[in-house]
């Protein structure tokens, strides 16, 4: 047993473990909404490989044990703009891992061609609206459940 947390990059060979910590994470938070029913391994590898390929997207794991207990995503959604998300399995909240990615993936948009950096957050989640406003993030726009935060890349 290892013990010790590494953050690095997803690859094609994460598909499996990456598939079964977002089916066990998006059990333990009404946070996280993904829809993975019909996404195969196949096509997890194929999305981690354009993701690795791309200079707009990137994924970043948070790997402990041999198991992926925490991940980040940056997503193109326009020129200037990616989205950010990070999500940690709830039997390692507490330990700094959403801010260990966290730093990662903003130390990687230094150097990507967009400016901006936004994401979504839940109102009732106080936990991560620190986490991001620790981080730079600043609120653009206040919807019903969410707020929509943004900062620089």
């Amino acid at each position: 047993m290892s013990e010790q947390l590494i953050i690095r990059e997803a690859v094609k060979g994460d598909a499996k473990l990456l598939l079964e910590f977002l089916k066990r994470v998006g059990k333990q938070s009404d946070f996280i909404e993904y829809d993975l029913e019909n996404v195969s391994l196949t096509d997890e590898e194929t999305s981690l490989d354009l993701i690795s390929e791309s200079g707009f997207d990137e994924i970043f794991v948070a790997v402990f044990d041999d198991a992926i207990v925490g991940f980040c995503r940056l997503e193109k959604v326009s020129e200037d703009e990616s989205e950010y998300g990070v999500v940690v399995e709830k039997d390692f909240w507490n330990n700094n891992i959403a801010s260990y990615l966290t730093e990662e993936a903003l130390d990687w948009a230094r150097h990507a061609p967009f400016t901006k950096i936004k994401l979504e957050v839940y109102k009732n989640n106080p936990v991560a609206i620190h986490l991001y406003e620790k981080f730079g993030f600043k609120t653009e726009l206040e919807k019903d459940k969410t707020l929509i935060m943004k900062r620089m890349a």
